[in-house]
């Protein structure tokens, strides 16, 4: 079965988008569906939270291989060489183990390089009189093309965005069966919401995307202001005229959903990684996603 790609996207950072993006991928991989990760953030959080305990060794290897999605790029859009994304993927770049096995998950890395690339990109392009549509278009081609080659080998295909929105996510975006929009139901993280599934959103639907983003209550810490909040995001999610949907799952504020992988030490086991009740809140998470996908 071709693989469903899952983006996992808000215009505001700090609400929980590469624990989200990790967590969801490795429940994947346990209940034996191949998956892979896609990081488009230059910061490389979700690359090193995969890669484990020794991920700066790892991530710094793939830099210097240049074998980055920022390298992807670079080869096919500077270099003219016709590189594909199945070109960069690290298969079995996790470090946790499920059942006393290594646990499944290849991830294409990426790169602090990535947003300058991205720039230089732009910069190059239109001084040739490419217009921004048209820079999106021969990217998204390129993309999509290799998604669907992709697809053949992976059941789910999730990709890690970076705050904003960039010429790769909005691609990305764009080929995606899910969109999911964890956010902090405080006051300052539904501005971002506001501005994520208004503008970037409408945008995207004026290319097709029929489906709503769906969103993830994070980080709820339960005080009277979040009830409030978060009371108030689902009942704009069922009104008519409604932006997004979202999901029953809350993701609490806890420790035990930002795990430290240094801290771990070497070939943690998948309940070590989510301990206590995180491992049965991203279980449940799990559930709903797939329900989604059907």
């Amino acid at each position: 079965m071709s693989a469903r790609v899952i983006s996992i996207a808000n215009s505001k950072g700090g609400v929980g988008k590469t624990t989200t993006c990790v967590s969801l991928a490795e429940a994947f991989a346990a209940s034996g569906r191949r998956t892979l990760v896609v990081d488009l953030d230059t910061q490389a959080n979700a690359s090193l939270l995969v890669y484990g305990h020794e991920g700066d060794e790892h991530l710094f290897q793939a830099i210097n291989d240049y074998a980055t999605i920022s390298d992807w790029l670079l080869e096919n859009f500077f270099a003219n060489e016709q590189k594909r994304l199945s070109d960069f993927v690290v298969t079995n770049a996790s470090d946790v183990s499920h059942d006393g096995k290594p646990l499944p998950l290849d991830l294409i890395p990426s790169s602090p390089r990535l947003r300058k690339t991205e720039r230089e990109l732009i910069y190059e392009l239109t001084a040739k009189k490419y217009s921004m549509e048209a820079l999106q278009g021969q990217v998204g081609r390129r993309l999509r093309d290799d998604f669907n080659l992709l697809k053949a080998d992976y059941d789910v295909i999730i990709c890690d965005c970076p705050p904003g929105i960039s010429v790769m996510t909005e691609s990305v975006l764009a080929a995606s069966h899910l969109i999911i929009v964890p956010t902090i139901p405080d006051f300052m993280s539904t501005l971002g919401l506001d501005l994520f599934t208004g503008d970037i959103m409408a945008n995207l639907r004026d290319r097709d995307i029929e489906s709503l983003p769906v969103v993830l209550a994070t980080r709820f810490d339960n005080t009277p202001h979040q009830q409030v909040v978060l009371q108030a995001m689902r009942e704009a999610a069922k009104s008519e005229d409604a932006e997004f949907e979202m999901f029953d799952t809350v993701i609490p504020l806890k420790t035990g959903f930002a795990t430290n992988p240094i801290e771990l030490g070497p070939d943690p086991t998948l309940a070590a990684k989510w301990p206590g009740d995180a491992l049965s809140t991203i279980q449940k998470l799990l559930n709903e996603v797939q329900e989604r996908l059907k």
